[in-house]
């Protein structure tokens, strides 16, 4: 019994066996295949480890002697150099220029501002006076006459201390007008001042840096160089070294040469005869210190040593593979007895499944065994672990091989095999499945006239005896083609179109009831491919225009209400403030205030209208535009000007930046001055409060290019092309200021004068970029 026992298990351990040792063998040769190159001798010194070490030895050498050449002996002029401090001077020197610019014209807007001021105070004191003069003409000539003269007379106290303050104002304006210049000045030097300051720190210590690095590195590299210029000699050993000292070494190269290999070899090689230099570079064998090169060429051998020890393992693999299937064979314990027992359970898997398991599980076991890292050290239980899944592996695929093999010698167990496919039943299922049992029909009988019809000419071919039909008849399987031919090409093909057809019925009726969502699957080529193309796509037009009426309607609904909402709230003020003002008992402070209050509301009722007349002139296209070549720098800084006091009055910070101040391009320069104005009012409204508001004006090859990002102080949950609807905010509670409109009419200008806005929303970063055509593309309507 026992012996009985110890024969059943003989082909179980044979077998597991032999798995083994596939693996093991699969293992060593990959591993070989995919290090093969450390084989070579030397392989260190031609490998980019190596070359990586030696460019970066270069580098340090070049940085401290070429490029930081005489360092500490030259000026602070002299490692400046005088095409940079031209370059900087001209650069402060043209912001400089745009700054004064800039703070002359407020300047100049405010004393404008404050001698009007002074005009309409002197205008009203005297248009009191005559009034008070006529007003007292019916109280007799003499009381009129005193009234005439009261009227030339100055004006009061009170008149007077108002027209000197505007004129004191005015006076102190004009000072500091005439103190732009001067302090513009002395910011400009203040600011190359600390532009040389810290060009000299930063490379003041990278020059120290890399001077430390490369005395650091001398215990292990030695360099003896020659300027061929200057013939100034660069070395961190005394002496040259002697073609004796050059074989001792553990690397040594003289540079220049005339041909070297290796990327980074070329590449000091050229620099050395760029920079004219020729000399050693020297790795003692010996180095005083740690050493990189001499690591990692110790490793390298390491390598190679286990990489010759693998193709040992590897040839004794093969040898005693080759002696396991030879017992095995000899002993009647092959895989056949082995698949006796799972037979049924791998005949169980249908005939497909079972190939693509066989191919999912050969590419597993190819990628799994070409890149297991079994051949590392230290050796421990992953190793097995590894080596155990691989043999896993392989007895499945072993077993599923040896099933086929007994599948092809059985033609009867592979058709009934055939027949329970996955395929076979995909068949009948589709075809009971088919919409029109007419379409089926139809196929059935092509297919039987076509069959009897071949028949019929093959009988009449025969029974006329024509000599060229006769031998290709008898001389060709021609009966058997035809049958192979419809078989294998007419009958699949007359299937693919049943199907095809199907589905573009199915699809239609889906269509038909409403189904927007059902696509038609698009499959081959053909006029009926075509058709389920064309059914497709009108689905899709269909759905776009459901879609885009459906949210016209939700539009013009959410239009009605915020226009409503946002005239409403200033009205309902206004009236309730009247209301309050008939009531004739009021202190006069307190109908300051209310007249204050309702100023204000007016103001805002009058914004509101002003905004939404001017979008819908935009909407209609009736816009006259003055298009005129125009400074776009200049635009958006008078629009920054003009919201100075709101910008220092908030949280936020604002970083502009200009590339050119002298961009232009043909635009209408005050609509394009209201796209920057609504743009910034909308970025000081909405950004996130003590966050950084990003301005850039760029030119690119065929336009101007202007963008304004920012962090949203609310959540940006919207869509972004509603963002352009009239009175759509981004602020949903609508507790802002503004009248929604700020976005739509921007876009409106920028598009009349052929350019572009475009809003990109990434998380709570809030970008908008708007393009500006180089050439005139817009015509005035």
């Amino acid at each position: 019994m026992a012996t009985k026992s110890r024969s059943k298990l003989v082909p179980w351990l044979a077998w597991g066996l032999l798995s083994y040792l596939i693996a093991l063998g699969l293992l060593a040769a990959s591993d070989v295949l995919k290090n093969q190159e450390y084989l070579q001798k030397d392989y260190y010194f031609r490998s980019p480890a190596f070359y990586e070490q030696l460019q970066q030895h270069f580098n340090l050498f070049r940085n401290v002697h070429v490029v930081y050449n005489h360092w500490e002996d030259k000026t602070d002029a002299e490692k400046i150099g005088q095409a940079r401090m031209e370059q900087w001077t001209r650069h402060f020197e043209t912001v400089k220029n745009i700054e004064v610019e800039q703070r002359k014209a407020e300047v100049q807007h405010q004393i404008l501002n404050l001698q009007t001021l002074l005009g309409d105070v002197v205008a009203i004191a005297k248009e009191k006076r005559e009034q008070a003069a006529n007003s007292a003409e019916d109280s007799g000539a003499e009381q009129a006459k005193a009234q005439s003269q009261d009227a030339q007379n100055p004006p009061d106290a009170e008149e007077q201390n108002e027209i000197a303050r505007i004129r004191k104002e005015i006076a102190l304006r004009q000072d500091t007008e005439a103190n732009i210049l001067p302090n513009a000045e002395r910011q400009k030097n203040e600011r190359i001042e600390k532009e040389i300051k810290n060009y000299l720190d930063f490379h003041n210590k990278q020059y120290a840096a890399v001077k430390h690095s490369l005395s650091a590195r001398s215990g292990f590299f030695e360099y003896y160089i020659r300027d061929l210029e200057t013939g100034k000699n660069y070395s961190n050993k005394s002496g040259y070294p002697g073609q004796g000292d050059m074989q001792d070494a553990f690397y040594a190269i003289r540079l220049p040469q005339t041909t070297l290999e290796g990327g980074a070899l070329q590449s000091i090689n050229r620099s050395f005869q760029q920079y004219r230099l020729e000399g050693i570079f020297l790795f003692p064998k010996e180095p005083r210190g740690f050493s990189q090169m001499i690591a990692d060429h110790a490793y390298f051998n390491t390598l190679r040593q286990r990489l010759i020890y693998e193709l040992y393992l590897l040839g004794a693999v093969v040898v005693a593979t080759a002696v396991l299937i030879f017992y095995m064979r000899r002993n009647r314990c092959g895989i056949e007895v082995v698949q006796q027992n799972y037979t049924a359970v791998i005949r169980g898997i249908p005939l497909e499944p079972r190939l693509l398991l066989f191919y999912v599980l050969t590419m597993f076991a190819l990628s799994y065994g070409s890149s297991a890292a079994l051949f590392r050290l230290p050796v421990g239980p992953s190793h097995f672990a590894q080596w155990t899944l691989l043999a896993l592996l392989i007895g499945c695929l072993g077993l599923l091989l040896g099933d086929a093999v007994l599948l092809l010698r059985n033609p009867q167990a592979l058709r009934e095999q055939w027949e329970a496919g996955v395929y076979r039943k995909l068949q009948g299922y589709i075809q009971a499945k088919l919409v029109d049992r007419l379409i089926l029909t139809k196929a059935i009988l092509i297919f039987v006239m076509t069959v009897l019809f071949g028949v019929f000419l093959f009988n009449v071919m025969k029974n006329f005896n024509f000599n060229s039909f006769t031998y290709f008849y008898y001389g060709t399987p021609f009966p058997e083609g035809y049958v192979l031919f419809y078989t294998f090409v007419v009958i699949p093909y007359l299937f693919r179109r049943i199907l095809t057809f199907s589905r573009i019925l199915t699809g239609t009726e889906a269509i038909a009831s409403g189904r927007f969502d059902h696509t038609i699957v698009e499959k081959g080529r053909g006029n009926l491919a075509r058709l389920a193309h064309l059914l497709n796509n009108i689905r899709q037009s269909i759905k776009t225009s459901v879609e885009r009426e459906t949210k016209s309607e939700r539009l013009k609904s959410e239009l009605i209400t915020n226009v409503s909402h946002d005239l409403k709230t200033p009205l309902t003020s206004i009236i309730n403030y009247v209301d309050l003002l008939k009531h004739k008992d009021l202190p006069p402070e307190t109908v300051a205030s209310y007249v204050e209050v309702l100023d204000r509301k007016t103001q805002r009722l009058k914004v509101l209208i002003d905004d939404l007349f001017e979008a819908s002139k935009m909407a209609s296209g009736s816009v006259e535009l003055a298009v005129e070549h125009v400074n776009v720098a200049d635009l958006l800084q008078q629009a920054l000007a003009e919201f100075s006091d709101k910008i220092e009055a908030s949280t936020l910070t604002f970083r502009v930046r200009v590339d050119n101040p002298k961009v232009t391009a043909p635009l209408d320069g005050r609509k394009t001055w209201r796209v920057f104005e609504n743009l910034i009012s909308n970025a000081l409204k909405y950004a996130m409060p003590h966050t950084r508001v990003h301005l850039a004006l760029t030119e690119e090859a065929d336009k101007v290019v202007f963008t304004i990002n920012n962090v949203a102080a609310y959540e940006l949950n919207f869509d972004v092309d509603e963002i352009f609807e009239r009175f759509k905010r981004g602020d949903t509670s609508r507790n802002t200021e503004g009248s929604g409109l700020g976005l739509a009419i921007a876009k409106s200008i920028v598009e009349l004068q052929g350019g572009q806005l475009r809003i990109d929303i990434d998380g709570d970063y809030f970008k908008v970029r708007v393009e500006f055509a180089r050439e005139a593309k817009a015509a005035a309507s």
